[in-house]
C-alpha cells in the first residue's frame, strides 16, 4: 500500500494484520523510517520468515492482471528482502483454479476474502469488523465453508528467480512528465494518452471510437468508448448515470483548461445517445472557473465530467503496476467530485 491510500484500504490493511495477529503471526511494518521495500509487511510464522503484501479492490470479482502484477511484484521483493515465503492478501473473491494456478507460477501464497473470514472467526470482533468493512455476508461468501481453514499448510518458498515485474507505468509516467506542452507537441500528447488508456483499461471499454476534432487546435481528436461493467466504477457510470459511452478528451495546454473548455466538451455530452460522461485529461487540471462549469453542467443536466491532470494520470499507472486496480481512483475522484457538489 501507498502513503495516498484510500481510507478503505488503509483500514483493510490495519485489518488483515490484527487477522495475522490472531493467527499465531508476529508482524512487522516492512521499509521501516519510509524505506519502500514493495510490501507492506515482514512476519514470522515458526521459523519462516514471509513478505506480505495487502491489496484492497472495491470490485470483489478476482482481475487476473492485476493479481500477477501484484504477485510478480511480491515474489521478486520478497526474494531481494531475503524472506523465505510469500504471502498476497486480496479483498476479492478467488475461485479455486484460480488460486492454483496463481500460486504455481508464483511460488507465493494466496488469501482471498474467504480464507480472511476463516481465519477471522477465531474473534468475533474481527470478523464483524471484516464484514462490515467488504459489507459482505460471510454466509453467502464463495466457499467459505469448504475452504481450508490454514491456507498456509501448502504453501511454498519464494522461487530462487522471480518473472519480471511490470514496469510500464513508470515508463509512461516518464514518458509523460518529459512531453513538452502546448501545439507543437498536441499529436504526440494523444498517441501517449491512447497508450496510456489502453494500458490502464484493457478489458474496460470496447470499440475505440476516434472522432475529429478542430475546436481549438489543441486537442484535434478525441475518444468514445463502450463501457463494459467490469468494475464497480464502469457500473456505477452504466447504472446510476444511465451512460453506456464515456468521451475522453486530451487537453496538451500549456496551463489550466478554462471554462470555455469545458463547455465545449458539455455540448458532446448527449443523455438520448447515452453518453453522459467525460473524463478530461488536462496536463495542468482545472482552472475554479472550469471546475464550476463542470459542477453546474452534473447539477443541472446529470453530466459527470471529471478533469484529471498529470499527478492523477501517474498515480493510476503506478497504481496498475502495482496491480492495483486504478478505476478505484477514478471512482475516488468521482466520488469527491459529486459529495463536493454545492446545491
Amino acid at each position: 500500500m501507498t502513503l495516498s491510500m484510500s481510507s478503505s484500504a488503509f483500514q483493510f490493511e490495519q485489518l488483515v494484520r490484527k487477522i495475522l495477529e490472531a493467527n499465531r503471526f508476529q508482524v512487522q511494518e516492512a521499509g521501516l523510517g519510509g524505506r519502500d521495500v514493495g510490501f507492506d509487511f515482514t512476519a514470522t510464522l515458526g521459523n519462516e520468515i514471509w513478505a506480505i503484501e495487502v491489496k484492497f479492490y472495491r470490485t470483489a470479482r478476482a482481475q487476473v492482471s492485476l493479481l500477477q502484477s501484484a504477485a510478480s511484484r511480491l515474489a521478486s521483493r520478497g526474494i531481494i528482502a531475503g524472506a523465505w515465503k510469500g504471502m498476497l492478501v486480496v479483498s476479492c473473491h478467488l475461485p479455486s483454479a484460480l488460486r492454483l494456478a496463481l500460486e504455481e507460477k508464483f511460488s507465493i501464497t494466496f488469501v482471498d476474502r474467504a480464507d480472511l473470514l476463516n481465519w477471522a472467526a477465531k474473534a468475533p470482533a474481527l470478523l464483524d469488523e471484516l464484514n462490515s468493512l467488504l459489507e459482505s455476508d460471510p454466509a453467502s461468501t464463495p466457499e467459505a465453508s469448504t475452504r481450508p481453514a490454514e491456507p498456509t499448510q501448502t504453501s511454498k518458498r519464494l522461487p530462487a528467480a522471480s518473472p519480471p515485474e511490470d514496469t510500464k507505468g513508470t515508463e509512461l509516467c516518464r514518458e509523460l512528465k518529459a512531453l513538452k506542452r502546448g501545439k507543437t507537441t498536441w499529436s504526440n500528447y494523444e498517441d501517449l494518452c491512447d497508450r496510456i488508456l489502453r494500458y490502464l483499461f484493457p478489458n474496460d471499454l470496447h470499440g475505440w471510437h476516434r472522432q475529429k476534432r478542430t475546436d481549438d487546435g489543441l486537442n484535434r481528436f478525441d475518444y468514445v468508448c463502450r463501457i463494459r461493467p467490469t468494475t464497480d466504477f464502469w457500473q456505477f457510470l452504466l447504472h446510476h448515470l444511465d451512460s453506456r459511452y464515456v468521451l475522453f478528451e486530451f487537453k496538451n495546454h500549456t496551463s489550466k483548461i478554462k471554462q470555455g473548455q469545458i463547455l465545449t466538451t458539455e455540448k458532446y455530452l448527449l443523455e438520448r445517445g447515452l453518453r453522459r460522461v467525460a473524463i478530461v485529461i488536462s496536463r495542468g487540471g482545472a482552472e475554479a472557473g472550469a471546475i464550476k462549469m463542470a459542477q453546474g453542467a452534473m447539477r443541472e443536466h446529470g453530466k459527470l465530467m471529471l478533469i484529471i491532470d498529470d499527478e492523477q494520470v501517474c498515480e493510476m499507472l503506478h497504481m496498475k503496476e502495482r496491480g492495483e486496480d486504478p478505476t478505484d481512483r477514478l471512482f475516488e475522484i468521482a466520488d469527491d467530485f459529486l459529495l463536493a457538489l454545492p446545491r
